[in-house]
């Protein structure tokens, strides 16, 4: 499909006559990056996206992550659609068990008609198939896209905010985006942002990590365990194990390159070390983090092929994403830190990025610039922060194994576990009814999370308040030009 097919198929929004396209130069190629520049693109503007590394068709650390409906719904409509459900496994419930017996104590499966009221899909698939696919995109819509440049600097401006690469190069625009993070060394954009704030860049370790595997599909067959082989294979339902301070997520996805079946770990465990930087592990610093778990667990670990030790770190939220000295904007991770391995991460960022474009596809005058940069803070701040706290202790809504997320707080950690616990009797000890509680739960996370879209969001806003601005402004050059008439008649009569 060409760019052009692209746009008149998948652009409702359309561009009124006085659009004005500017330049955005986004930091970062990640999931963020990429969706912010498709939807800047889509709309019109000139979008060039510098990124570390040289590639976006292979990631360092990559393995498995999950696309919640919120996301799939935005990237669907983007036009991605079909590349998505070529490469992702579509995910149809959770299966949870004890972490240290195995037991299996409840299971959830989605209903079509449930997944239809969020207009996307649950997806599992290999971060490097969903980065490739998100880069494709952006460049299909006019992106520039390169690789291999190595941030040094970020300047804000008033006008034109620029950005110093390790080559010399200056490359500016009429914004800089940041969208490079807040884990791998260096992030400029949350640095800079902190500093004018004077807020503290503060990092807490909160004692455990995220071993990140991937194992190929011949060591599922070699489980007794068939049941588990038969569902993971048939619905991509997702395998949680839980228990006290540890936990798993399992799910299959594909081998980018091949196509062929991996099976992804999630394995939450405590962390010592005083490093908290993202490392490759090996085979038997994971199979120590599972001593005294389900044997399903530790049969698995022996067979990674990849391991990755992630540790989770607190960071604080950024308390504006724009720089009070002019047009830099962070994004993101780089503005709001999501626990290692959260379902939420991918959804939070593209609906970031979703939000800028939908705003600017307004822009006709540069004095609107700052005015849209705060109304993403203004709309997408307060909605992470509210999406993370429905989610706590929220089993459909799960964003880490339960009791990961709430460790610290008794009464979720409570509230979780009798989730998971009226899933396997139905509340009233009916196996495979759920409760009135639970089910209301169930909506709770349909509405108020996995049905929620950024761009109405957006759109929302210029209703309310955008449009609201226009009328003010143009107000203002309605009465200067009266008054500077009057004064031009008063002149000639006198």
């Amino acid at each position: 499909m060409s760019i052009r097919q692209i746009q008149s198929h998948q652009s409702p929004h359309q561009r009124t006559p006085d659009f004005l396209p500017i330049e955005f130069v986004i930091v970062g190629g990640a999931i963020a990056g990429l969706s912010t520049a498709i939807a800047l693109s889509r709309v019109g503007h000139k979008v060039t996206v510098l990124e570390a590394i040289d590639t976006f068709h292979e990631t360092p650390f990559g393995a498995g992550c999950r696309i919640p409906p919120n996301a799939t719904k935005l990237f669907y409509r983007w036009g991605m659609e079909d590349r998505l459900r070529n490469c992702a496994i579509k995910s149809k419930g959770i299966l949870f068990a004890h972490y240290n017996s195995g037991s299996v104590v409840g299971s959830h499966d989605w209903e079509e008609e449930i997944l239809e009221e969020t207009g996307g899909d649950f997806l599992v698939i290999h971060y490097t198939d969903l980065r490739r696919i998100l880069a494709e995109s952006a460049a299909e819509h006019g992106a520039v896209l390169r690789g291999g440049c190595q941030v040094v600097s970020i300047e804000p401006d008033l006008q034109r905010p620029y950005v110093t690469l390790a080559s010399g190069e200056v490359v500016e625009g009429d914004v800089v985006v940041g969208a490079d993070g807040c884990h791998m060394p260096t992030y400029h954009s949350r640095r800079i942002i902190l500093e004018a704030l004077g807020q503290e860049d503060k990092e807490t370790p909160t004692g455990m990590q995220v071993f990140n595997v991937l194992i190929p599909e011949s060591a599922l067959t070699q489980l007794d365990d068939k049941e588990l082989i038969i569902q993971s294979r048939q619905s991509g339902k997702l395998f949680t194990w839980f228990g006290y301070g540890y936990g798993a997520l399992g799910f299959p996805v594909k081998e980018p390159t091949t196509g062929e079946p991996l099976f992804t770990l999630f394995v939450y465990a405590s962390h010592t070390d005083k490093n908290i930087a993202i490392v490759h592990a090996n085979r038997e610093q994971l199979l120590a983090a599972l001593e005294g778990c389900d044997l399903r667990l530790i049969q698995l670990a022996r067979h990674a092929q990849s391991v990755v030790s992630i540790p989770m770190v607190e960071r604080p939220f950024l308390e504006d994403w724009v720089h009070p000295r002019g047009r830099v904007i962070a994004i993101g991770e780089a503005a709001h830190s999501i626990p290692a391995g959260s379902l939420y991460t991918i959804g939070m960022a593209a609906g970031d990025g979703a939000v800028l474009g939908r705003l600017f596809s307004h822009l006709h005058r540069k004095d609107q610039i700052d005015s849209f940069l705060n109304a993403v803070h203004e709309i997408r701040a307060g909605r992470v922060e509210r999406v993370l706290r429905a989610a706590q202790g929220n089993i459909f809504a799960l964003s880490l194994p339960p009791g990961i997320a709430e460790a610290r707080d008794r009464a979720l950690r409570e509230r979780a576990e009798r989730g998971v616990e009226a899933l396997g009797t139905g509340g009233e000890g009916r196996a495979g009814c759920m409760s009135e509680r639970t089910s209301d739960e169930m909506m709770q996370a349909i509405e108020d999370i996995f049905a929620y879209d950024p761009e109405d969001a957006a759109d929302s806003w210029w209703v309310q308040w955008g449009l609201m601005q226009e009328r003010a402004a143009r107000m203002v050059v309605s009465d200067a030009v009266t008054v500077q008439v009057n004064e031009d008649l008063q002149e000639e009569s006198d």
